[in-house]
């Protein structure tokens, strides 16, 4: 058992990995296969233990279908985020991000987890990644 700051930091270790190792690219280069429901880790994510900053994405083919759905319909897309701040003992705050159809119906497009919610720094990084994969989905789509 080491000391408490030790445990924090293979905890970011962990986390670092597990990110690096469920990346799409990664998947794909792996050919594990990304199939629609296949959960991933949006690239760009960002671990540091030392600043204690954590921020990553997880979504999936389906899930950003749905807002390639939204703006397909014609109707406005407007982006409903929210994070929930102290979820874990690390402080760290749960990232929620979808879009509401015309029946005003919420529909999940991906979710995070980033250091701070007061911070707007990681809450814009987070948005560009879900607009990068959104780009990326499109793209397949079309």
């Amino acid at each position: 058992a080491g000391r408490k700051g030790d445990a924090a930091s293979c905890s970011y270790a962990a986390v670092e990995q597990w990110c690096e190792q469920n990346e799409r690219a990664k998947l794909v280069e792996q050919d594990k296969g990304v199939k629609d429901h296949t959960v991933y880790v949006v690239s760009d994510w960002m671990i540091d233990s030392e600043t204690k900053w954590v921020t990553y994405v997880l979504t999936s083919e389906k899930l950003t279908t749905n807002l390639w759905h939204i703006k397909e319909s014609g109707m406005p897309v407007i982006l409903c985020v929210d994070t929930t701040h102290r979820l874990v003992a690390e402080g760290h705050s749960v990232f929620v991000c979808g879009v509401r159809d015309i029946a005003q119906k919420f529909h999940k497009v991906a979710y995070g987890v980033q250091h701070s919610d007061k911070a707007v720094a990681p809450n814009a990084h987070m948005l560009r990644m879900v607009a990068k994969e959104y780009l990326r989905v499109k793209e397949r789509m079309q």
